[in-house]
């Protein structure tokens, strides 16, 4: 009996597999935060256009300063694509800044993950700079696969605001499947859901 027990494990798995799901354990790495200081003593010359929530893209202007010592007026720029976490609210024209005040706190919308795989595969059936998806009902996530094992994916994605928590959250399931394709990703996802509710 026990040997009946293999094959069936056996068979679902490996069919998934070659239908292009990915069986594993998703594991997020939190996003990174950028932290923006005032290394002098700066006078503001334009309140920031930005508050907690906006997205900003890298290079945008944050905040046009002029330095104490008569130095010209240059502005301080995004270093990267993210959400603004934090906006310091004394920053309105003619505000006095010090060095070392914290003015804006930007969280990248970059999303580091491992994937470790229920099952081995070969290196050949995944490319880096891949695109595979991950479904939870109607929603869709692409991972961009970085680094790939015989038992893992190091994987990518961009969030909008609210996204990582819905990601964390859908991440402490005890297995997730990446798609190599969007359609069979939400296929499966909806049909799942289904299923769930249905049982209910």
């Amino acid at each position: 009996m026990p040997e009946l027990k293999e094959k069936t494990l056996l068979n679902i798995t490996f069919p998934m597999l070659a239908a292009g799901a990915l069986a594993g354990q998703l594991t997020l790495q939190e996003p990174s935060s950028e932290f923006y200081y005032s290394r002098d003593t700066v006078t503001v010359l334009a309140a920031p256009l930005v508050t907690n929530g906006t997205w900003i893209d890298k290079g945008s202007v944050l905040l046009t300063i002029q330095p104490e010592h008569g130095d010209e007026r240059h502005s301080l720029v995004s270093k990267s694509d993210g959400y603004v976490d934090y906006v310091s609210d004394k920053l309105s024209p003619g505000y006095r800044v010090t060095a070392g005040e914290m003015l804006f706190i930007i969280r990248s919308a970059r999303i580091l993950a491992k994937h470790e795989l229920t099952g081995q595969i070969s290196v050949q059936e995944i490319n880096q700079q891949q695109t595979v998806w991950l479904c939870d009902q109607a929603k869709v996530w692409p991972m961009r696969v970085d680094e790939v094992t015989q038992s893992s994916l190091l994987v990518s994605t961009h969030v909008r605001a609210g996204d990582y928590a819905d990601l964390k959250s859908i991440s402490q399931k005890p297995q997730l499947s990446l798609y190599k394709e969007r359609h069979a990703c939400l296929a499966d996802s909806i049909k799942l859901a289904s299923d769930i509710h249905s049982v209910d």
